[in-house]
């Protein structure tokens, strides 16, 4: 459609679908494009555009004196007629050359459109060379915000970014904190999923699940259904275009009572508005875009006629798709002829429906903005000009980007009273419509505006709401709570839940004299000394102080129970004074092992499982003693490596020499209490019997080797640091004892859980796997090792290609889900931190599904399992690596534990229990053994241990022992490094050193930590300042026996290359070789590229380059691209055959040019006739331009200066040649009937 005016207005919309496109073979004259299925809705806005141009050029107070025209085209939904659309706009070519110049009209001043995103991000990149203004109406990709590759581009929809902003204030407004998200896996999707749990995260609230909709696999979406139905969040959020699959299942279980959110991609959407979803889906709320309403649209689009110019085939179409009639005579397919005397309001369509104004209205503003933005260009006085030299825009030779300027700058109200103007990259201020989903009254769905987002209201209130036009789909007819905890009342504090989000916690009271007078509080505040808590706990009270007289009642008791008392105290002290070497009934028994030394070494050992009869401590009678069975046999082993290290300490003459190392070990039987008894029993020196009224017993231990527990470590360590006594578990991983605030002399030699993590990274890095799945526990462990897997992987570049949770309940659905993202994901590689127990289905199911083909990597949780290492997992599970605590060999140990024999002494207990556990033998004569259960034999003592093949002489696969026997040797050498102190050069206070003779256990710790030694195995011993051992791991290969199981077989350790064969490779791309570069493929991780070659005089030397540098000029790339070559320089003779062929053609080819210009310039009048048309004719609407011309300045509403009225002769002279020609061209087309 076209008018002419004094500057036109391009515009590009998509009124058909291209059904054929044309052949262009430049032979003879083309088809024209086939375009079909009109739309309504869309013509609709291309009227609106022209009634806005009507609109403002009826108005004297805004472009006074001009006239605005435009020029619409049909884009038939097709890049490329919407590409070649734009730049006949911006170039102004006509079909018919009226001189060899090719003047045409006047090109237009901006475009409206195009309002798809992929269109706009095509034509606004070329328009943007030329900085010609293009506002889109509909186009919502955030990528077009980017102002360096699209700097005239602007926008009267919000971004898909504000959408995200609109809906988080909507859950701000009715306090949801606690939402479940629903997304599509694409790029609308997951990129508004990432941003909304950045929102969420801003704002305090929190995720309560994410999932990823699919496209047609039923299985995923009951999963996605169960985490609906087991999930406390009332909210949902979706960012999806199809959510029917989704919803028909909801229905088919009745899952009803959930609030929904919609994205603006379906809150519209008529699909969900049926009877059978209004129990499902009322009371929906939503975004929407702005709505408006346009006064006289409604009227003038009733008006629209056909005319006979054969250019305005666009409106000829629409009316016969309106009325189902032909213009033609002797229709094809039985069409009725079209009269153009039908009448338009007796049609009931998206075309005349003016209800829900909203792509439309944002035409309505662009075209506004265009004027306000024309408007001020030409309100500029010469002299104050933005532009150099204070210089105005010349508006007879209007540059496109000084038109840009000013839109930058426009800022204006609509007739509907919204704001209009841009952000710095060109986007208007959001503003969204909030919908809300109600009955209506044939019981189907219909969308009600309640509210709007307005990030530019005037009065600061982003969100209003009318709230009592909202629908609520519950019984209670009130907004939903969707939170995980409710708030903390005054008197209480919030604490989180361990391994949950920030919003789940629990309320605890205040303690006494501590108060919180706001809720949500976080701490509790101490009250002043003179006052105390009220009972609520959120205020402060003074005390209130009573004075008691020894004449009360009261006060002649309390008197009299306190001397009572005394007296009581008194007589007790007389009695323990007088049998002070009475032996103490009370005294609770522990087994273990004893030898007598200069200096004494504790351990704690879980050498028995379970406690079965914990006694009963009464203090009265002599209690019974505990029962712990099922006897472990590598436990004692540990214990006994102990043994051996100080035995090998004490044969050594070069380590502490004529020093003798003793020990003290007791067995923790797994309980926590036991442990602790044990612990305080060494640290305290306490015999059994009291000598005299000094309590004097041996001396207190130097360190303690153990607890093997993290629980039992965390608890003894936490009172062993109060008086700095040494204690260096063997077995203890929990991270959080490194903490050196709270536990300042623990050490361990096994790594803390915060390093395997880094272990399993540098496999993945020797091999290359930058492309690996992830699966974990839903426990503490999986959780945060998941977390700083993720990390650990982007420090190093490396990407995780999918991410997935094992269930608890070993749910079916589940586990397919995550078998189905195995299968379907690129990544050969995939890492599982979880216990083997957990692991079980899913390996299950990796061999129901036979799949095979992927690397496993084991966490030291399931590395050694022996579950998998059957002949049923081999060829699935054959070849896995796993990281595992460092094996160690240690020479003559095993001879040692060979010679262990049960004796008498009752120090040693724990030697006759595994004798009889190890024999199944008693002691006792009446054949009963130490845990009181009836036994076959009597034991000799004298049963010969080699006979035997348990885990206790199995010294293959020395582990947890050999960071045993680093331990021992730790204390050694620390204790060694205290003895060689020099005296005046000491590292205590004075310079002083440690007094061997009354060794304060502080000094061992500060020796203790500057260890640094190293195995006969040749293991570096040392601790960082949190008392960690340095990390080092086993890496484990499982391989095939003769039998079909597998076995573990050590193929290196960490920090070292020893493992042998091809690896599989596992990433998204492989790398980019020399005379290449690395283009990243668009939404997906960096890991995922393309290998672009170097274009010709370009070269890459290095692999993964990311750009090509090009050559100097006297050099060229050579074939490969991977280096400069100097150019071959040859000179050319015109004896030579080919010099006198190249000069042949030569000289033809200037005759032929020279003939086809004299061709063009005989005939420059004759039509284009392989131009491909555009759907939209050029139209005039206007009076003819000598007409114009003609009317005197003053007449009508508006009067023009000269300058103005040369400006509009010049363009109606050139307007009447443009028409002059059309009319030549249609006379020298014509034919007689």
């Amino acid at each position: 459609m076209y008018q002419d005016g004094d500057f036109i207005i391009g515009g590009l919309f998509e009124v058909q679908h291209l059904k054929v496109f044309p052949e262009l073979s430049f032979r003879m004259e083309p088809e024209q494009p086939k375009c079909e299925e009109f739309y309504m809705s869309s013509f609709q806005q291309a009227q609106t555009m022209v009634f806005a141009i009507d609109e403002i050029n009826k108005n004297p107070n805004l472009l006074p004196n001009i006239t605005l025209g435009y020029h619409l085209y049909d884009n038939c939904l097709k890049l490329v007629v919407a590409f070649r659309a734009a730049t006949t706009l911006i170039s102004g070519t006509e079909e018919t050359f009226l001189n060899l110049n090719c003047t045409g009209p006047p090109p237009v001043i901006a475009i409206v459109g195009d309002p798809g995103s992929t269109h706009s991000i095509a034509v606004s990149s070329v328009m943007g060379l030329f900085r010609v203004p293009m506002i889109s109406y509909y186009a919502t990709c955030s990528c077009l915000s980017d102002r360096k590759k699209y700097p005239s581009f602007f926008r009267t929809i919000p971004s898909d970014d504000f959408q995200v902003r609109a809906m988080v204030q909507i859950l701000k407004y009715f306090g949801w904190t606690w939402v479940g998200v629903l997304y599509s896996d694409d790029d609308y999707g997951v990129y508004a999923a990432q941003l909304f749990h950045q929102e969420m995260q801003q704002f305090g609230g929190c995720v309560a699940f994410s999932e990823i909709m699919p496209y047609d696999n039923h299985r995923d979406i009951q999963r996605i259904v169960a985490v609906i139905k087991a999930s406390t969040a009332r909210v949902i959020v979706a960012f999806s275009t199809d959510l029917l699959p989704l919803m028909d299942e909801l229905l088919l279980q009745n899952v009803t009572g959930r609030q929904w959110i919609a994205s603006e991609a379906w809150t519209t959407s008529p699909v969900l508005h049926l009877p059978r979803f209004l129990p499902l889906v009322g009371g929906t709320l939503g975004i929407a875009i702005r709505r408006g309403e346009i006064k006289g649209l409604r009227d003038f689009l009733l008006r629209l006629h056909p005319d006979s110019d054969p250019r305005n085939n666009m409106v000829r179409i629409f009316w016969e798709n309106m009325f189902g009639c032909s213009f033609q005579n002797g229709s094809r397919d039985g069409k009725k002829m079209c009269t153009a005397e039908e009448d338009l309001n007796s049609t009931v369509n998206e075309y005349n429906d003016v209800s829900e104004l909203r792509a439309s209205y944002n035409v309505y503003k662009a075209v506004y903005a265009l004027a306000h933005a024309l408007h001020d260009l030409m309100q500029c006085e010469e002299g104050r000009g933005p532009f150099s030299g204070n210089r105005c825009a010349d508006i007879t030779n209007l540059q496109p980007w000084q038109m840009v300027y000013y839109l930058q700058k426009v800022n204006f109200t609509t007739g509907f009273g919204d704001h209009v103007s841009f952000d710095e990259n060109g986007d208007a201020l959001a503003i969204y419509d909030v919908m809300n989903w109600q009955p209506s009254s044939d019981g189907s769905i219909v969308v009600r505006t309640v509210g709007v987002v307005d990030e530019g209201a005037t009065t600061g209130k982003v969100l209003t709401l009318d709230e009592d036009a909202l629908y609520w789909n519950f019984e209670t007819k009130k907004p939903p709570r969707s939170v995980c905890s409710e708030s903390c009342p005054p008197g209480t504090r919030r604490a989180t839940r361990k391994g949950l989000p920030v919003c789940c916690f629990d309320c605890l009271p205040c303690a006494d004299g501590e108060i919180s007078n706001a809720s949500d509080s976080t701490e509790c505040t101490v009250c002043p000394n003179e006052f105390w808590s009220s009972p609520e706990k959120n205020h402060c009270v003074p005390k209130e102080v009573e004075f008691l007289s020894y004449e009360d009642p009261l006060g002649i008791s309390l008197t009299t129970a306190s001397l009572l008392g005394t007296c009581f105290c008194a007589l007790v002290m007389v009695i323990f004074a007088h049998h002070c070497a009475c032996k103490l009934q009370g005294h609770f028994t522990l087994n273990g092992m004893y030898q007598d030394g200069d200096l004494l070494i504790g351990g704690l050992f879980e050498v028995q499982r379970y406690l079965k009869v914990f006694p009963e401590l009464s203090f009265r009678t002599e209690p019974n003693l505990p029962r712990c069975e099922l006897f472990y046999m590598t436990s004692f082993q540990q214990a006994l490596t102990m043994v051996f290290a100080i035995s090998e300490i004490n044969n050594n003459p070069n380590l502490l020499p004529n020093t003798t190392l003793g020990y003290q070990i007791y067995d923790n039987c797994l309980r926590l209490g036991v442990a602790f008894s044990g612990a305080i029993a060494l640290v305290s020196g306490t015999e059994e019997t009291i000598s005299d009224l000094n309590c004097k017993g041996p001396p207190p231990v130097i360190g303690i080797i153990g607890d093997p527990g993290s629980t039992h470590s965390i608890a003894i360590s936490s009172v062993l640091g109060l008086f700095r006594v040494p204690m260096i578990s063997y077995y203890a991983t929990c991270s959080c004892l490194s903490d050196r605030k709270k536990y300042p002399s623990f050490f361990r030699t096994i790594p803390s859980d915060a390093f395997q993590v880094r272990a399993m990274v540098q496999i993945l890095r020797h091999f290359g796997w930058t492309w690996v799945g992830l699966i974990y526990s839903d426990n503490d462990y999986g959780v945060y090792a998941a977390q700083s897997f993720h990390q650990e992987m982007q420090l190093f570049g490396h990407c995780v290609a999918f991410s997935e949770i094992l269930p608890h309940d070993n749910n079916p659905i589940y586990i397919q889900h995550i078998m189905g993202v195995i299968q379907s994901s690129t990544a050969r590689v995939v890492v599982v931190f979880s216990a083997s127990s957990l692991l079980i289905p899913l390996m299950n199911e990796v061999v129901l599904q036979n799949m095979t083909g992927r690397q496993w990597i084991a966490s030291e949780a399931w590395a050694t399992s022996p579950v998998f290492r059957t002949p049923r997992f081999q060829p699935f599970l054959g070849g896995t690596m796993g990281i595992a605590i460092r094996r160690g060999d240690i020479q003559g140990l095993y001879n040692f534990l060979l010679r262990v024999r049960p004796n008498n002494d009752q120090r040693n207990d724990i030697v006759r229990i595994f004798w009889e556990n190890m024999f199944g033998c008693s002691f006792e004569t009446e054949g009963k053994g130490t845990d009181g259960e009836q036994v076959k034999t009597v034991c000799t003592g004298q049963e010969d241990l080699t006979t035997t093949n348990t885990p206790y002489t199995d010294v293959s696969g020395l582990r947890a022992s050999y960071n045993v026997y680093k331990a021992v040797y730790a204390l050694a050498h620390a204790l060694h490094g205290l003895m060689q102190c020099e005296e005046g050069r000491g590292p205590f206070s004075g310079n002083k050193c440690a007094n061997i003779t009354n060794l304060k256990p502080w000094q061992l710790v500060h020796y203790l930590q500057k260890v640094n030694f190293t195995t006969g195995f040749g293991d570096h011993v040392s601790f960082d300042k949190n008392g960690d051992a340095l990390t080092i791991y086993d890496v484990l290969n499982w391989q095939p026996k003769s039998d079909g199981s597998t076995k573990l077989h050590r193929v290196g350790i960490v920090n070292e290359a020893a493992a042998t064969g091809m690896p599989p490779q596992s990433v998204c791309s492989e790398s980019c070789p020399p005379g290449t570069r690395r283009a990243a493929r668009k939404g997906l991780p960096v890991c995922c590229f393309d290998c672009l070659p170097c274009g010709d005089g370009e070269i890459s030397n290095t692999t993964d380059a990311i750009e090509c540098t090009t050559c100097p000029d006297e050099f060229w790339s050579n074939p490969e691209k991977d280096q400069c070559v100097p150019k071959e320089v040859e000179f050319l003779s015109y004896e030579d055959p080919l010099g006198i062929s190249l000069t042949t053609v030569s000289l033809l080819g200037t005759f032929i040019c020279a003939l086809v210009m004299v061709i063009f310039a005989l005939h420059r009048n004759t039509p284009i006739k392989y131009r491909l048309s555009d759907e939209w004719s050029s139209v005039r609407q206007a009076e003819p331009a000598e007409q114009r011309a003609r009317e005197p300045a003053g007449q009508g509403a508006r009067a023009e200066p000269a300058g103005q009225a040369k400006l509009r002769a010049t363009r109606a002279d050139r307007a009447e040649d443009h028409h002059g020609g059309a009319d030549r061209s249609k006379d020298h087309h014509s034919r007689p009937d």
